[in-house]
């Protein structure tokens, strides 16, 4: 990684001091990409759950597939569930095949446990 110098500009080694091509101390550039970085780090860890895909147990018409990609997709499960008739009528019905094995490869979502 490579160090700017606030005042003109040059590129410096990471480590350097001062500034390579005007003498000026690093020091500032140092702090702002410390906190730079830092800021996003924290911006990528705030809301940083794993997402995973999973058929729906409570919206379900048949296996919960389309619910768990709307879900997943952050989409209208009707909208999912328009687009895959959408897909089965023109391609024929092969996309049956590719429902019915998503269906029996994705997990259902885990069971809520109530105490």
């Amino acid at each position: 990684m490579s160090l700017y110098c606030p005042s003109c500009g040059a590129v410096n080694e990471e480590f350097a001091e001062f500034c390579a091509s005007c003498g000026e101390s690093l020091a500032k550039a140092r702090d702002r990409k410390v906190k730079h970085e830092k800021a996003k780090q924290e911006k990528t860890s705030e809301g940083t759950e794993e997402k995973k895909l999973y058929r729906s147990r409570t919206d379900k018409m048949v296996t919960g597939l389309s619910a768990g990609l709307a879900k997943y997709l952050d989409l209208d499960i009707d909208l999912v569930r328009i687009l895959w008739l959408i897909a089965f009528v023109v391609s024929g019905g092969i996309v049956l095949v590719v429902y019915l094995i998503m269906a029996m490869a994705i997990p259902l979502e885990p069971e809520v446990e109530t105490t």
